[in-house]
Formats: C-alpha cells, sequence, structure tokens
C-alpha cells in the first residue's frame, strides 16, 4: 500500500517538480511564520526554515511523508527573499543586473510514522544580464515577481533576465529534485524503476 505524500507547499512550481517524477501528493500548505534571522548562515536558515514547514504540516498526519521546502536568495552577504512591494522588487532587479547571485533551496522530508528525518539544502548562482530600466519596470508590471524569492521566476517570464546558471538549477525552481528523490525512495517510496 502507498504511503500518503504531503507537499507543505502551495508552490505550483514545487508541484510541478513533484508531479514531474511522478510523485502523487496532496498539498496542505504550512502556516508556519518564516523568520528570516533564525540562523546567519544560509544554508543553514534555509535548511532550517523547510523543517519548521514541514513540521507544522507534519502534526495533523499521523501516517503519512511530509515535504516542506523554502528558497531565498543571496546577494552581497544579505538574504533576499519575496520582494515586499513594486519598489522592493525594483532595489532587488537592479542589485542584480549585471551581477550574480545566490539561490538557495532547504528540504525536509518527515516520515511521520517512524520519526526519520533527511533534511538538506540545494543551491546555485544565477547570473543576471544587464537589465534597462524598462525592462524592469514592464517585468515588475506583470505582477510576476511578488511570489517569488528574489523578484524573478526561472522558469517564468524572469527566464529572460538571466545569463546563466551554476549549479543545481531545481533549488532556483524551489526543490532539489534529486536530493528530495532520494529522500522519498530512502522512505520506501516507490517510484518508476520499482
Amino acid at each position: 500500500m502507498s504511503r500518503q505524500i504531503i507537499l507543505a507547499s502551495k508552490s505550483p512550481r514545487r508541484k510541478r517538480l513533484l508531479e514531474q517524477i511522478g510523485v502523487k501528493f496532496t498539498v496542505h500548505e504550512s502556516a508556519y511564520e518564516e523568520d528570516m534571522h533564525a540562523k546567519d548562515d544560509p544554508y543553514e536558515l534555509a535548511k532550517f526554515l523547510a523543517l519548521k514547514k514541514a513540521q507544522d504540516v507534519a502534526r495533523h498526519y499521523p501516517d503519512a511523508i511530509v515535504i516542506g521546502a523554502d528558497t531565498f536568495t543571496v546577494y552581497q552577504g544579505k538574504f533576499v527573499g519575496k520582494p515586499k512591494d513594486a519598489a522592493d522588487a525594483k532595489s532587488i532587479l537592479q542589485d542584480f543586473s549585471g551581477n550574480s547571485h545566490e539561490v538557495v533551496t532547504g528540504f525536509a522530508v518527515i516520515d511521520t510514522r517512524t520519526g526519520e528525518i533527511v533534511n538538506g539544502y540545494g543551491k546555485a548562482e544565477s547570473f543576471f544580464r544587464e537589465l534597462t530600466a524598462e525592462e524592469i519596470d514592464a517585468y515588475i508590471a506583470t505582477g510576476e515577481p511578488f511570489d517569488m524569492a528574489g523578484a524573478y521566476g526561472f522558469m517564468d517570464k524572469g527566464a529572460v533576465l538571466m545569463a546563466g546558471v551554476k549549479g543545481d538549477f531545481y533549488s532556483i525552481i524551489g526543490l532539489p529534485i534529486t536530493q528530495v528523490y532520494l529522500a522519498l525512495k530512502k522512505m520506501g517510496v516507490k517510484f518508476w524503476e520499482n
């Protein structure tokens, strides 16, 4: 019998990645309030936030596997989450223009039956091309930046802002999918090869 798998996120990009590898799951969005100051190290913060989100949802399911994730960017040593408003989005995109930044996605997979937890992160360096003021304003007007860490969507219109990626590009999308796949396999989830 297959186990219930819960995604503790409403992100359409995370849903798409899990569907891509054949995972059958239900969405239960976490109510955990993010604290971007909980840890100083970006990798530890990503793991911490993902774990807290997964734990928040896991308490509702005594026999399930829960997946939590959190994505943010790091630019010149500062954490950058989702923009607060259009002015914040513009400032972020102006900073990124012609520069690189790191995207970090923490993940946590919890087996609520056994208590087993796999907690890790993926990262990538994202390189932006030089953007014009008009491009930035037009992109902000699409509304896309407001649901994205770092104010751009790698898999959406924001793809044209980028010049390249180095590292785990699935982390930019919002889930280091290979690591999550391996964690799920470890917990007994069957995939196409079984």
